[in-house]
């Protein structure tokens, strides 16, 4: 399976986003236009590169609890790049200056 950089922005948005519960990742985590297997995928590759803690809930499903300080970093550096999603694809705008 392709890494989807768009997907694994979507899950650590989503992650950030959420209410942090230290006992059980979040419970039902989707997203849309991606399957379960996809997602599943993705927050693997997450864990792997130390973006993000998970755990196993009670279906057997590993799912994100949350950040790390490495994926705090990774929103606080492409805060500084602009990505323009349009129907024809991706284009990246580029650095903005702050």
């Amino acid at each position: 399976m392709k890494r989807n950089m768009l997907c694994i922005a979507e899950i650590i948005r989503k992650i950030e986003k959420s209410d942090y519960n230290e006992n059980e990742g979040l419970a039902k985590f989707k997203l849309k236009n991606y399957s379960k297997k996809i997602v599943d995928y993705h927050i693997q590759l997450l864990k792997d590169a130390d973006f993000i803690k998970t755990q196993i809930n009670s279906e057997g499903r590993e799912l994100p609890v949350r950040l790390t300080w490495k994926g705090h970093e990774y929103i606080d550096q492409s805060a500084h790049t602009t990505v323009n999603i349009i129907e024809e694809g991706i284009n990246v705008v580029g650095e903005m200056d702050l």
